[in-house]
């Protein structure tokens, strides 16, 4: 393809100035045409709201003037006293006042009308009005009643009527005076004022019109007033399709609604003018850059979106989009044209590409789907003759008992020819083998012309003139090769090499997955052998029992427990087990009835076989199964001797720790019953000697209290730190400070540049003092204790020694266990407590402590970490 060059690109830029020109002239003329818009419809609203101010003033002028006559007329005696003689003379007198009263009458206490103006034919004397609505506000209210508007009975038409009660001398409803108001008028003189271009509309408190300037029935269900209509929107448009600017204001009075309708094309004609000028404005430059929008068009925009949707077939459906629609642009010698052509030729690729991964997924399913190696080989060589496009192929792989490559599996070539092949791994001149050596393809364009006369004779017999030799590399299976032949002088080319590694290495994972499932099914067979193996050596015993109570596995641990010499083998009953164990096994009743049930259950006894007795623990535990329904159960059989041992260990020295607190509580109670004893006059120092003794013993009981709350929380997990930078100096002189009475002399050895340690001040001393007060009380008086400390990898080492007889070895591995003490000492005492809360407590600052295999005497040394700043540096002078 030709090299695109600058003259050939499309001009870009030209249709963006365009674009900018049309987009800012619309962008201006828009918004002139909203804000033009806007005021002129404000000066139409203000308008219109005058006029419809106008006439609801003048409307409710009207409406309270014909209220005032009929209040006027409810105060008049003979109209109270339903006067009938009297009534003619004044309702005549007051309906010729009013030219727009239709009729005035009389209704009594009970609706019932007593006398109307003017009486003429259709008379309604006598008629029963309680039902009307403004008689039933008449009734409860005591001022003029405003109706809606409705059809006179007697006259037809339309009109509202206004009533006053009047009541009696108890205060009591006695009646009504009204009078019928021509609605008509009302729709006479909106037609006088809307003239031939306004419609305006009167609608009563409950929506329904009427009065009206247009040709709109008043009263007419047709034309109401919908709640959403209340207050319309400024513009608004009727079923003709003409727009018009309503305005809408409500009488506060009567509730009443005024609505103002303008035609929009009549208000706003300055503004249409004004569109209408734009609208030509535009066009003129849309028509002036006609002939650039249809070069730009023709030449750039229909090829664009041709090629755009040609490339969107191409990637939904790459083997059917059609090409058709591009063919004419590859003959362009601009950017359309280059594309065109790429876009071809990345259809013919793709198509390529697609069917060799159409033909890769088969195979990929096929060597996933079986495990016949023969199988998924031959699968694989057949697809390679239809990809590659060759008649002949063959898999080479090693012989191991004669150590010679063979043919494994062949297409193509005859049997006889197949049978006869064969290579010695270090052969030289065979192409196979080259490609196994080295890992790479090897490949023979022209046996005849690239001198392997070796090669010609066969090559001529089974009629191949080039090959290809592709290595297996696997790395659970033995090196191989994929070959393939063609009749003609061919040097294959990167992609059919690719192509031919690809189904060389499907290959390669068919024989190495059949290899691993062998090898799998091997590895299986061995864990279970290890795992019976782990089973058969637990120091519990294990019984594998089916739901029909037959044995499926016994280790013989499980058969030493039950008293047999070996263990029972799969399918063997339960009972033979049990029976024997049940000889040896006290309660044997509780053991029977767990035995004989299949639920989980645990029961723990006494177990005997001659002169050896054991604690043993018998554990049922139930196999469901997927529906609920219980599979078997499992049998655990544990030896409990040594809990059940520890645990009378525990008593008994409970049992110690309860004499320790006797103890000092007994001299306590001594010394201060002695000290009250009033019969007795002690001597100033008599009394000290036995206040320090009481001082003592108190403290030894704080210190045994404190001790047992201490290990409570440490088994708990509950011990809180309070953790804090301190010198390990000021630690020591406060313990050395406690030690009152201490007959051995204590050395304090500390380097001067050791640094401040990161613990609980109060847990360290606890721990000091528990040491050096073991050092006291195991060593003769006057013997030296040295404390001592060195740093080494972020942790203060400390050191305390003392000169006494030692820790026997035989006890050194107990002494940090709880309740501990070395039996038969004779400085022995306490509760054995001490030198477990050191432990704990040195564990729980991250250090450990221990006892120093060196003497003579005993050397307890632990460590603590260095406190370190917020860098994650040692400060040597804080603290």
């Amino acid at each position: 393809m030709r090299k695109l060059t600058g003259s050939r690109d499309l001009r870009t830029t030209l249709l963006l100035a365009y674009g900018l020109l049309i987009g800012w002239t619309l962008a201006l003329g828009f918004s002139f045409n909203l804000w033009s818009t806007d005021r002129l419809l404000r000066d139409v609203e203000s308008s219109n709201r005058a006029l419809a101010q106008a006439i609801g003033l003048e409307t409710e002028a009207w409406l309270q003037d014909a209220m005032q006559a009929v209040e006027t007329m409810a105060r008049m005696e003979a109209v109270r006293r339903h006067d009938l003689r009297a009534l003619p003379a004044i309702f005549r007198s007051a309906f010729a006042a009013r030219p727009d009263a239709l009729m005035i009458f009389l209704l009594d206490r009970h609706g019932v009308m007593r006398y109307h103006y003017p009486e003429g034919p259709g008379s309604t004397v006598g008629w029963d009005f309680s039902f009307w609505n403004y008689f039933q506000a008449a009734a409860q209210g005591d001022g003029p009643v405003l109706s809606k508007g409705w059809l006179s009975p007697t006259t037809g038409k339309p009109v509202v009527t206004i009533a006053m009660p009047f009541k009696d001398e108890q205060g009591q409803f006695d009646g009504l005076v009204a009078i019928n108001l021509s609605l008509e008028r009302l729709s006479t003189v909106l037609r006088t004022i809307a003239g031939e271009h306004l419609d305006l509309r009167l609608y009563d408190a409950t929506g329904q019109l009427i009065a009206a300037s247009g040709p709109l029935i008043p009263l007419d269900p047709t034309f109401g007033l919908g709640p959403e209509e209340a207050i319309p929107p400024r513009l608004s448009s009727d079923p003709d399709g003409r727009t018009w600017l309503v305005t809408s204001m409500s009488l506060p009075r009567t509730g009443w609604r005024i609505l103002v309708r303008r035609p929009a094309d009549e208000a706003l004609a300055t503004l249409y003018m004004f569109q209408r000028a734009m609208l030509l404005m535009l066009l003129l430059v849309l028509v002036s850059g006609f002939g650039f929008w249809y070069l730009l068009t023709h030449q750039a925009l229909r090829p664009l979106e041709a090629i755009a949707r040609f490339s969107r077939e191409l990637g939904e459906r790459p083997t059917s989009a059609s090409a058709s629609a591009i063919l004419r642009l590859t003959g362009r010698e601009d950017q359309i044209g280059h594309l065109a052509r790429s876009l071809l030729w990345m259809q013919g690729a793709i198509q390529q590409r697609l069917n060799e991964l159409r033909t890769f997924l088969e195979t990929g399913h096929t060597v996933l789907a079986s495990l016949e190696t023969e199988e998924v080989i031959a699968t694989i060589l057949e697809q390679v003759q239809r990809l590659l496009q060759v008649r002949t192929c063959a898999l080479f792989t090693l012989d191991e008992r004669t150590g010679y490559y063979r043919v494994r599996a062949v297409r193509g070539l005859s049997p006889d020819y197949a049978r006869g092949l064969s290579f010695h791994p270090d052969d030289p001149r065979s192409p196979t083998m080259q490609a196994i050596r080295t890992g790479r393809p090897a490949q023979i364009a022209d046996v005849e012309a690239e001198g392997y006369p070796e090669l010609r004779e066969r090559a001529r017999r089974e009629g191949f003139r080039s090959l290809l030799a592709v290595p297996l590399m696997a790395r659970h299976a033995p090196p191989a090769a994929l070959v393939i032949y063609r009749p003609d002088p061919h040097r294959f080319t990167e992609d059919e090499i690719s192509l031919a590694w690809n189904f060389a290495n499907l290959a390669a994972f068919a024989l190495e997955h059949a290899l691993l499932y062998a090898r799998s099914d091997a590895l299986l067979q061995e864990q279970t052998r290890r795992l019976e193996t782990l089973i058969e050596h637990l120091h519990e015993g294990l019984i594998l029992e089916s739901r029909d109570g037959e044995i499926l596995y016994m280790n013989r641990r499980a058969a030493w427990w039950c008293g047999l010499e070996a263990p029972c083998p799969p399918g063997c009953a339960s009972r033979v087990a049990y029976e024997s164990l049940l000889q040896r096994f006290s309660p044997s009743e509780d053991l029977a009835s767990v035995l004989e049930k299949t639920a989980e259950g645990t029961i723990e006894g006494l177990w005997r076989m001659g002169d050896l007795t054991r604690d043993l623990r018998i554990q049922s535990i139930r196999i469901p199964g997927a529906g609920g329904e219980p599979l078997g159960r499992i049998l655990v059989f544990q030896d409990i001797t040594s809990e059940r041992e520890l645990d009378r260990a525990k008593s008994a020295l409970l049992s110690a720790v309860s004499h320790e607190l006797r103890t000092p509580l007994a001299a306590i109670k001594g010394y201060t019953t002695t000290l009250l004893a009033e019969d007795v006059d002690w001597d100033p120092a008599a009394r000290r000697e036995f206040l320090q003794i009481i001082l003592e013993e108190t403290e030894r009981l704080t210190r045994l209290v404190n001790n047992l709350l201490d290990l409570s929380r440490l088994e708990a997990g509950a011990l809180v730190l309070q953790r804090q930078p301190c010198p390990l100096d000021a630690i020591l002189a406060r313990v050395k400070r406690d030690l009152r009475g201490n007959s051995h002399p204590l050395s304090i050895q500390l380097p001067p540049d050791l640094p401040p340690v990161d613990v609980d001040p109060a847990r360290i001393e606890v721990v000091f003092r528990n040491l050096l007060d073991n050092a006291i009380r195991y060593t003769p008086p006057g013997t030296p204790i040295v404390v001592s400390a060195t740093v080494a990898d972020g942790m203060v080492i400390v050191r305390v020694h003392d000169e006494g007889p030692g820790i026997p070895p035989e006890h050194r591995g107990r002494i940090f266990d709880r309740f501990y003490r070395i039996p038969g000492h004779l400085r022995s005492s306490g509760a054995g407590l001490g030198l477990a809360i050191c432990k704990g407590f040195v564990e729980a600052h991250g250090g450990r402590i221990w006892l120093a295999e060196d003497g003579p005497g005993a050397t307890f040394l632990f460590t603590l970490p260095v406190w370190t700043d917020a860098d994650g540096r040692a400060d040597p002078d804080r603290g």
